[in-house]
């Protein structure tokens, strides 16, 4: 039997403020009005230290609020509104009849999930919600779901931290002292926006060419489907880890980075990877405690056209450090570049591989060592928005990976495969300099058969099946055709219509296919005879393509 109740916390802070957000704000503010809760929603679940009465949460939860200015914004629009004092609601679940804890458990669970598949009213809304769960009178545990305007993973962890030492009555350091609208004002400072500048132009020059997707996949994913996960642990690797590290010159992240692009290189059977690797971008000191949305993707791209994976984890270091140089933009303008590129292309830039290193976050306790040389086990589901996503929870005594992989690019026994083998790549690379093409057999994993169909374009794995399935849609069933020459360029004969509004349809329904891609030419044929389609065509240029006109066409002014 439960029981629900409504209390406040009160907070009171610096005098109220407003002003810009931060680029890191004004990028999730975005996301959580548009991307599923459960991608941008942080749950946590803490137990209460044994004697902890209600009135002690509710006064650690305002001091919270107290310490951090990004907990108390609101965004509306390009402007922030930090409240000074106030009121937060806390849900208090009252639990009768002595119930066991594993029902406290399962309780907390509940209450989490349905707090953070609730989405934040960014604009009216404080962007934290919390729950009590209490048996009688006794608080047993915390909810707290923060969403991503507030916090990124290391500013999550620091909430956490403070949470931790508040509710135990223990001394806790200053808060960071960059807040939220202090990094917003030097951010519009001549100097970062010159950082900013240059992080575009990085973008926009390795869009133009990498693979639209390392994982071709003709379906659209339901947007909350929940990925299954997977994580592998290895003392034997930590400590060839170190060795591949020492050889090599790069970091221990580095390399357990160039393995993951290497095998997922081998399993798509792709010259080139692209990974979006997420960076706190925390190396400053006055930002290294900072609590709000600072971690934001590098664009890591590298060429695989290398005979050793020694010489890979070169390749990715090289990648890494340009990568990682450029973290810091004016996400809306990236989204518009994003969006001229795949225009340009006639592609739909993916998202679709994801690292992200939470090695220097430490867990909250250590467990007992792994068993035998590599450990492997399923986790529970959970939901991320990509194709494929490895996190590094250890990498220093041990490699403790998380992957979350999607069933349509690999099954269960193909991921664990995946893991394990990476994992094992780690483990040799300490003993040896392995050869690229050993790799693939070595880490058992399998490479993707392309049969016909299937033609490699543009660095894209293109399926000319879904091309023409695409085009259909776009054209609205008109008569058409697509060929492909024999250097993989695309031509689309159709009746009626004009370059421009076909290849805009086209991209329109790109996002989810990332097997497919717009055509490089367009011949226009209009209402004629049937020999009309043979007739010569004649070039000009538009929407950035290579648009092709039958000689009946009307050629529009671009």
């Amino acid at each position: 039997m439960e029981t629900v109740i409504r209390i406040s916390a009160c907070y009171a802070g610096r005098p109220t403020r407003h002003g810009p957000v931060t680029m890191g704000q004004a990028n999730m503010a975005r996301c959580v009005l548009r991307d599923p809760p459960l991608h941008m929603n942080f749950r946590e679940t803490r137990p209460l230290p044994h004697g902890t009465t209600l009135a002690a949460v509710v006064e650690a939860v305002g001091l919270l609020l107290a310490r951090h200015e990004s907990l108390r914004a609101t965004i509306r629009g390009g402007t922030q509104l930090v409240s000074g004092s106030g009121t937060l609601p806390v849900e208090v679940h009252v639990v009768e009849d002595d119930p066991a804890h594993d029902a406290v458990d399962e309780l907390a669970e509940e209450v989490g999930q349905r707090l953070q598949g609730a989405r934040f009213d960014v604009e009216n809304e404080l962007p934290i919600r919390v729950a009590v769960i209490t048996e009688g009178e006794i608080p047993l545990r915390m909810v707290f779901v923060l969403t991503h305007t507030s916090v990124d993973e290391v500013g999550l962890a620091t909430v956490m931290r403070d949470w931790d030492r508040l509710i135990r009555g223990e001394a806790v350091p200053e808060p960071c002292p960059t807040q939220p609208l202090d990094l917003a004002l030097e951010e519009k400072a001549p100097p970062t926006q010159v950082r900013t500048a240059a992080a575009l132009r990085h973008w926009g020059n390795q869009l133009t060419r990498v693979p639209q997707s390392m994982f071709a996949v003709d379906e659209a994913a339901d947007p909350e489907a929940l990925r299954p996960r997977l994580r592998v642990r290895s003392t034997v690797a930590g400590e060839a880890l170190g060795a591949v590290a020492r050889r090599t010159g790069a970091s221990r992240s580095v390399v357990t980075l160039a393995a993951l692009g290497t095998l997922i290189g081998a399993r798509a059977v792709q010259r080139t990877c692209v990974i979006a690797s997420l960076t706190s971008n925390r190396i400053r000191p006055e930002v290294r405690d900072y609590v709000g949305p600072l971690a934001q993707d590098a664009l890591i791209t590298a060429d695989l056209d290398v005979p050793t994976f020694d010489e890979a984890v070169r390749r990715f270091r090289t990648a890494s450090l340009t990568g990682y140089q450029h973290t810091r933009f004016d996400s809306i303008a990236l989204w518009d570049l994003i969006g001229t590129v795949n225009t340009e292309r006639g592609v739909d830039f993916a998202r679709d591989c994801v690292f992200s290193d939470m090695s220097g976050v430490a867990l909250a306790e250590r467990e007992p060592p792994p068993s035998g040389d590599i450990e492997c086990r399923w986790l529970p589901e959970a939901s991320f928005p990509a194709h494929l996503a490895l996190w590094t929870n250890r990498l220093e005594d041990e490699v403790d990976l998380t992957f979350w992989i999607d069933p349509r690019v690999m099954s269960r026994a193909e991921a664990e495969n995946f893991g394990v083998g990476l994992v094992r790549l780690l483990i040799e690379a300490g003993r040896r300099v392995v050869p690229l093409p050993e790799v693939a057999d070595l880490c058992g994993v399998t490479p993707v058969e392309y049969g016909s169909g299937w033609v490699h374009t543009d660095s894209c794995w293109v399926n000319l099946d879904a091309v023409e399935r695409l085009v259909g849609e776009a054209v609205a069933g008109r008569p058409h055709r697509v060929v492909c020459d024999a250097e993989g360029r695309l031509t689309c004969h159709v009746s009626g219509g004009t370059p421009e509004e076909i290849h805009a349809a086209c991209v329109a329904l790109l996002p989810g296919r990332t097997s497919a891609m717009a055509p490089h030419h367009y011949v226009i044929h209009q209402p004629a005879p049937a020999d009309a389609w043979l007739r010569a065509p004649v070039v000009t240029e538009g929407c950035g393509r290579e648009f092709v006109f039958s000689a009946t066409s009307r050629v529009s002014s671009q």
